[in-house]
């Protein structure tokens, strides 16, 4: 049997999701992460990438689940093209199929909410939105924890996703707002009122194919990202390098400090190594 679940990027509502605000996802099928499982009498975990962490979710989920993890029998083959440390959803489409394994085998009745608790190993605390994404492998609008929208048939043709060429630590730019709302909570509150705007303003343009809303939102976004510190010199010099190319607005699509990026083009370039979001 064999378990599957997708990376995802974010349009806005990165780090202001965790406290309750807007964001606005889409599932990126271009990257998997499959597990196959075979029954056996033993437990063995095929995968030289993530072995020791799918283990160690294997064990968790048991912990969560009260479940013997001696009891814990299989054949495991793991395989995953979704780039980590990307802004892609890596580890929630890991957790997604461990906590859909344990859905399988009847130890839980809620795998979107085992998934969430399988990823607070990685991020700290889940806001659910990553995993939300992989459950429903469809566009969503979440708030306060769940999802209250799902896009159907979105107009993402002017939108496209570039690598900024480096990775992007999750756990550690989450660190960098928290210390933010620690030494100046006014400012941190103006800078999450600025991206649940970005939300709003990106939500209307999906769903009313308004480019110009697209547009602000994006940029204000990015903004947001720039008040927080987490675009580096490096991030930067990508935003800058897709403007010049003609993009009108660029930003993370992740964590900040790295990752994808996310532009949006009149007229895209006709050569340029990026991941196009529809088919052309």
């Amino acid at each position: 049997m064999e378990f599957v679940s997708y990376a995802k990027w974010i349009l806005a509502g990165e780090h202001t999701v965790v406290r309750g605000g807007k964001a606005i996802a889409f599932p990126l099928t271009h990257y998997k992460c499959s597990v196959i499982y075979e029954k056996d009498d033993k437990l063995c975990i095929n995968d030289a990438n993530y072995g020791e962490v799918f283990a160690l979710l294997l064990q968790q989920a048991s912990a969560l689940t009260n479940v013997d993890f001696k009891n814990i029998r299989g054949e495991f083959t793991v395989k995953s093209d979704i780039p980590v440390k990307s802004g892609l959803g890596s580890s929630a489409a890991l957790c997604r199929n461990v906590a859909a394994i344990f859905g399988h085998w009847g130890f839980c009745e809620n795998v979107s909410a085992l998934a969430c608790r399988l990823e607070d190993t990685f991020h700290g605390k889940s806001s659910g939105l990553d995993v939300a994404v992989a459950m429903l492998n469809k566009p969503v609008v979440f708030q306060h924890n769940r999802v209250i929208d799902v896009l159907e048939n979105p107009d993402l043709s002017h939108l496209m996703l570039t690598y900024s060429g480096c990775g992007s630590s999750t756990s550690s730019c989450a660190a960098i707002v928290a210390d933010l709302w620690a030494k100046n909570a006014s400012m941190a509150e103006k800078l999450d009122a600025q991206m649940n705007l970005a939300a709003d303003l990106c939500e209307q343009g999906v769903k009313n194919a308004d480019f110009a809303k697209l547009k602000e939102g994006i940029l204000l976004g990015n903004d947001v990202f720039c008040g927080w510190g987490l675009c580096d010199e490096n991030l930067l010099q990508h935003i800058n390098v897709l403007m010049s190319n003609g993009a009108v607005a660029a930003k993370p699509v992740g964590s900040g400090l790295g990752g994808y990026v996310i532009s949006l083009w009149k007229q895209k370039p006709k050569k340029c190594s990026a991941i196009y979001l529809t088919l052309e």
